[in-house]
């Protein structure tokens, strides 16, 4: 074949692949993007969005399933009057709520210290990191098992080592006083990593000018630390404190492989009360009201402080574009 063909061979193929497509072969972008998150949205149909709207309307009916009766007939509000009124349901709050702010609080301390520490370590951070994620990796109920035969008051090591330093052996999860501490601990250890690595990456993403700026003009590392690392960070830290709030008050992992509520109820938190109600007394209708307003509360707080996130920063960025 001559060069003159071949030049007129590719000029062809340059002319067809420049040709544009038919109308009937092309998928416009709005078409283009629902075929993307139809996967997405059938899977939040099925396991998220139809459980709930069967939970809606179980808990405006009587549903005791050791009755011959089992989903019967609409009693409107009642269900949710009687968790209004049962004490063991504000008792199981209080515990969470409890609960709730000691880990969390313990955790973002813990977390963005030793945050501040790896980002400054030149050697091994990756290492580092890599260690520190393990116990998010970990399944909760198996590492809550092993941390039980820790808590063993026999065989236990940590009654060894507190032992070492002369205290008393102690009970750790069938004391009174001490179950939801060991709780709190075990979550400490399983979550701080969840607040370091998130801590890390905020870190890590500031800009280095205004750094270098204080440094040059003198300012002192507590300076620094609250008038450009803490206000810059804010919004990684209003998202993790939101993040871990929200998985603090839906606790059920942890207390049901140590404790299992006791000793008594005093570890018994909302979640695993809400469990008892309807997956060993069967009552369907006060489980699903109990749940759904333990939706509402959380939606509500994770609600305002979103907002207030949202608000400071769009102030932000009208001063950033000023």
């Amino acid at each position: 074949m001559s060069t003159d063909s071949k030049v007129y061979l590719a000029d062809s193929d340059l002319e067809a692949s420049a040709r544009p497509v038919p109308a009937k072969q092309q998928i416009s972008d709005r078409l283009y993007s629902v075929l993307l998150i139809a996967p997405a949205l059938i899977l939040i149909l099925i396991f998220a969005l139809i459980p709930l709207g069967y939970a809606i309307d179980v808990s405006f009916r009587f549903a005791d399933l050791t009755s011959p009766r089992g989903v019967a007939e609409f009693v409107g509000l009642d269900n949710y009057r009687f968790v209004l009124h049962d004490n063991f349901f504000w008792s199981a709050a209080q515990r969470t709520l409890f609960f709730a702010v000691i880990a969390v609080t313990i955790e973002m301390l813990l977390g963005i210290a030793i945050a501040f520490l790896l980002h400054n370590m030149r050697w091994f951070k990756g290492i580092t990191r890599s260690l520190i994620i393990l116990p998010l990796a970990a399944s909760p109920v198996a590492v809550g098992l092993i941390w039980r035969n820790m808590y063993h008051p026999d065989f236990g090591v940590y009654n060894y080592l507190v032992s070492l330093v002369g205290i008393s052996e102690q009970n750790w999860l069938g004391n009174t006083d001490l179950a939801m501490y060991s709780v709190i601990l075990f979550d400490v250890w399983q979550w701080t990593p969840f607040v370091i690595l998130i801590t890390l990456a905020g870190l890590q993403a500031l800009p280095k000018e205004p750094f270098e700026a204080a440094q040059l003009d003198g300012a002192s590392t507590w300076r620094v630390l609250r008038t450009l690392t803490f206000p810059m960070l804010t919004p990684v830290l209003t998202l993790v404190f939101v993040l871990r709030a929200i998985d603090a008050v839906r606790l059920y992992d942890a207390v049901f492989s140590l404790t299992s509520g006791g000793p008594g109820t005093t570890t018994e938190v909302l979640t695993y009360y809400l469990y008892r109600t309807g997956l060993r007394f069967f009552r369907l209708d006060r489980a699903s009201a109990m749940a759904l307003l333990f939706l509402y509360v959380t939606v509500a707080f994770t609600g305002l402080v979103l907002r207030r996130f949202m608000r400071d920063i769009a102030a932000r960025t009208r001063q950033t574009n000023a």
